[in-house]
């Protein structure tokens, strides 16, 4: 007997673990496979885990926005279902973020993000130097006020995604690594699929999940067109100590992500380096004198780790979320750096097309059809 399953979804990072999970708990059957052994090198990994589309609101596309505010929105129910579906906490907090201002020039700056959240309807606050201080007293005496964010949350992405590992082994789900389809024929209700791991095997899938990430175009199984992915390079720090921060803190150069453990994330950059995975003394030096100019008790914490990652872009920074032009292969993929925010969305929508349902005017901005012209992404995406 062949195995029938409702999805196969191609790529084991955040988005295609909630993907899977979302799926699973809805009733459906669901293979996940995964090229790689490990999650090394993905930006699900190296992300920092802040869940602030209000702090963000300055640049971020009306579209956008609205998504990511939609995913923000189910983050308590996502992930209290995941919690109790495998057992293990996902290090989320609603603590709210705050921007500390070293000077008249980031006091502009801040004023200027504060009058972009009130337009569009989202809560801030301005705090003179003694409230700022009052809320984090490891703030250093130059910082001059800030700017409260109520409303953002973070979580911890690696206890997420060992969370979502722990769910995607179970009646309903499996989840295989050093995998990938070797050949795949269409059948009436789906496709016939044959992949290589440990031996080669077949089932039968009557929708496959892209959620592969910056690898997206190097996807040879199922071949579709390139839609003009490539990596974004990112560096960022680990350090461990004495708590010195009690929220989020973020500059317009740097943020730092304290976690319950003591552990403090210092992120991160953002380069047009390829695939060089090398991390640098200039990239660690900038986040290190940055941070430390707004909390210099970091000088004394021990540096952990330095790691480094690839963030998915396409040529307008935006997700590709929606069916291919084959209307049983769909795109989750190309979330740049708001792939552990927009989880909880894409899963749910991207079940709800497996389900059969009309993509909602939400995601229309998303679909995989802008980028049709592939020529033209990938000439953006070179410039």
């Amino acid at each position: 007997m062949i195995s029938t399953f409702d999805a196969l979804v191609i790529g084991a990072g955040v988005i295609g673990l909630s993907v899977a999970f979302e799926l699973a708990r809805r009733g459906r059957s669901v293979e996940v496979i995964d090229s790689r052994m490990s999650w090394e090198g993905r930006s699900s990994t190296v992300a920092a885990g802040m869940l602030g589309p209000a702090s963000e609101a300055e640049i971020a596309d009306p579209a956008m926005l609205e998504l990511q505010l939609d995913s923000l929105r189910r983050y308590p129910d996502f992930t209290a279902d995941l919690e109790a579906a495998s057992g293990q906490s996902c290090g989320y907090s609603a603590d709210g973020t705050l921007w500390p201002a070293r000077h008249r020039d980031d006091e502009l700056q801040l004023e200027h993000l504060r009058q972009v959240q009130r337009d569009r309807g989202l809560e801030a606050e301005w705090l003179t130097a003694a409230e700022a201080r009052k809320l984090e007293p490891a703030l250093a005496p130059r910082v001059i006020g800030g700017l409260l964010v109520p409303g953002d949350h973070q979580v911890d992405p690696r206890r997420l995604l060992a969370a979502l590992q722990r769910t995607a082994q179970s009646a309903r789900c499996s989840l295989h690594w050093e995998t990938r389809i070797r050949r795949y024929d269409e059948i009436a209700d789906g496709f016939h699929v044959w992949y290589e791991g440990a031996s080669i095997m077949n089932f039968r899938a009557r929708n496959i999940v892209i959620a592969t990430g910056a690898w997206t175009d190097q996807l040879k199984q199922p071949p579709l067109p390139p839609i003009g992915m490539r990596p974004v390079k990112g560096q960022l720090l680990r350090l461990r100590g004495e708590p010195l921060a009690a929220r989020v803190l973020r500059t317009p150069d740097v943020y730092i992500v304290p976690r319950a453990d003591g552990e403090l994330v210092i992120g991160a950059t953002e380069e047009e380096q390829g695939w060089d995975d090398r991390p640098t003394a200039g990239g660690v030096l900038d986040q290190l004198r940055y941070a430390w100019e707004v909390l210099p008790g970091i000088y004394d914490l021990e540096l952990r780790e330095i790691n480094v990652g690839f963030r998915p872009a396409v040529g307008d920074h935006m997700p590709v979320i929606g069916r291919s032009s084959h209307e049983r292969i769909i795109y989750a993929t190309g979330h740049y750096r708001h792939g552990i925010l927009l989880a909880p969305a894409t899963a749910w929508h991207v079940a709800n097309l497996i389900e059969g349902q009309d993509a909602p005017d939400l995601l229309r901005p998303f679909a995989p059809q802008r980028l049709a012209a592939a020529g033209t992404a990938s000439g953006e995406a070179a410039k």
